[in-house]
């Protein structure tokens, strides 16, 4: 597909709107998201680049609720300021079930979204962190409250 072409799958916008592209889930649902959203994606960008996208992008491995998740990630302003951008990402992640979290990994590793793929695992990393040091504080009589324990 060249430059000029639009497939139906790129919808156009008016009023300076910015061009989108649909993304199907496995269990049908379908997204409009802003091209430069899906594009943070290396498997969508790699789809879009390769024209790949008449009828829609198919997210064989995706649930509708993890792709949602994922955008509304993607989709959020980047913060020049780490701690924001820490206080996002643990407030993102803190409101999910671990079946939400699993749902969410499996996604962004599948979507090749890096950003949000090492923020994801590290989560489940620091638990297993804490669990360990949690076990070995006990194990020594070191009893420290969980609560203001700091990592």
């Amino acid at each position: 597909m060249s430059s000029a072409e639009v497939s139906p799958a790129v919808m156009g916008t008016t009023s300076g709107e910015e061009e989108k592209v649909v993304l199907r889930c496995c269990d049908g649902e379908e997204f409009a998201v802003a091209v430069s959203v899906a594009r943070k994606c290396g498997t969508i960008n790699n789809m879009i680049d390769d024209g790949c996208v008449e009828g829609g992008i198919p997210l064989p491995n995706v649930k509708a609720p993890a792709i949602s998740r994922v955008l509304e990630y993607l989709s959020r302003e980047h913060s020049a300021e780490a701690a924001e951008a820490k206080a996002f990402e643990k407030a993102f992640l803190e409101k999910m079930t671990k079946e939400e979290l699993f749902e969410l990994i499996l996604a962004a590793n599948y979507l090749h979204a890096e950003e949000l793929l090492d923020a994801a695992t590290q989560c489940p990393n620091d638990l297993v962190s804490y669990g360990v040091r949690t076990h070995l504080d006990r194990r020594s009589g070191d009893h420290v409250d969980a609560a203001t324990r700091s990592f």
